[in-house]
């Protein structure tokens, strides 16, 4: 198999193209059609997809992860951004200082103190002095993506209303432009929707920084989906029924799924250009960011004219990446 250079993941992305404001009523965004180039008003979605169809939505929630406080002594700036808890008062943290960060040491902080125990790379081993969960809840904000402007009436509209359980510390934002009302058009109509689970991590931010595709190491993230939701899509997809997914994250729960047979656990499925889909025959998702792992999925399904179709997106005046307008996929190559 040949491998994919980088570059062929890479298109120019101006700033002004990526939405720093989410859509009030996430209803007003737009769908462009991959296979039409038809651009629709996302609340016409139930008139495109046909009532013999199951719709897949991954349901982890975005949790208020990111922890702004000071430290007593000095009065400087301190961030916490808490990527896995490990046990009630121990949690794996990104931490943000103008200090140094000394191990074994206890950094008093206003309401709560924490002890930096061990570090591999950038994460460290962080023991807190009450419970972690209690401190996302009395002092987490939500940790809205590296690229856009960190603005407190933005953090409501950057999680999505189904969401039900896990721990995310991004969101699935092919999800966002769904509403109730949306939803209800789609269940009167017929289509059936149902939900995975894969907590999704700060690697869906990270750029492949490989030369080639298939030499990146991608990141793992934690998955579920129950044994008679898998079943029932399975038993649809024989009665002629069309799976769309919501969001990368799912599609990639789905297919992992159907590859290895495990229902739980974790997942480093990489989709890159030769990749045979099995279980979804549409993907719903966002316009991402060059170099990315989720550019490589879209390149899997779409093939070379992807550029193609992003450059046609960007004439159109669409806006990219997680406050953005949607693409919806047909998927053939299986």
């Amino acid at each position: 198999m040949d491998k994919t250079p980088v570059s062929e993941l890479d298109y120019e992305l101006p700033i002004d193209s990526i939405a720093q404001e989410p859509y009030k009523n996430p209803e007003d965004s737009k769908l462009l059609d991959a296979s039409t180039k038809e651009i629709y008003k996302f609340s016409d979605i139930n008139k495109i997809i046909d009532s013999k169809s199951l719709i897949i939505f991954n349901s982890s929630q975005v949790v208020d992860v990111r922890i702004r406080t000071r430290k007593i002594k000095t009065g400087g700036h301190f961030e916490i951004f808490i990527l896995e808890i490990l046990n009630e008062n121990t949690a794996l943290c990104l931490i943000k200082t103008s200090g140094k960060k000394k191990l074994n040491e206890e950094i008093i902080l206003e309401n709560f103190n924490i002890t930096l125990v061990s570090q591999v790379e950038d994460k460290f081993k962080v023991i807190f002095s009450t419970s972690v969960v209690d401190i996302i809840q009395n002092f987490g904000i939500t940790p809205l993506p590296p690229y856009i402007i960190d603005e407190k009436h933005k953090y409501k509209y950057y999680k999505n209303f189904f969401s039900k359980k896990g721990f995310s510390t991004a969101s699935s934002t092919a999800g966002l432009h769904f509403t109730p009302d949306i939803f209800d058009k789609l269940t009167d109509k017929g289509i059936e929707i149902d939900y995975i689970n894969l907590d999704i991590g700060l690697g869906t931010f990270k750029p492949i920084s490989s030369d080639y595709v298939e030499d990146f190491n991608i990141h793992s993230e934690n998955y579920e989906i129950k044994k008679n939701t898998y079943e029932n899509i399975i038993k649809k997809k024989k009665n002629g029924y069309k799976v769309y997914c919501v969001g990368t994250t799912t599609l990639r729960a789905l297919e992992y799924v159907n590859i290895t047979s495990v229902l739980k656990g974790s997942t480093d499925l990489f989709i890159t250009k030769d990749f045979k889909f099995n279980i979804a025959d549409y993907l719903i998702t966002n316009f991402h960011a060059p170099k990315s792992t989720l550019i490589s999925i879209v390149h899997a399904i779409y093939g070379d004219n992807w550029k193609e179709l992003y450059s046609y997106a960007l004439k159109k005046k669409l806006k990219f990446l997680s406050f953005g307008d949607a693409v919806l996929f047909k998927i053939t190559n299986k």
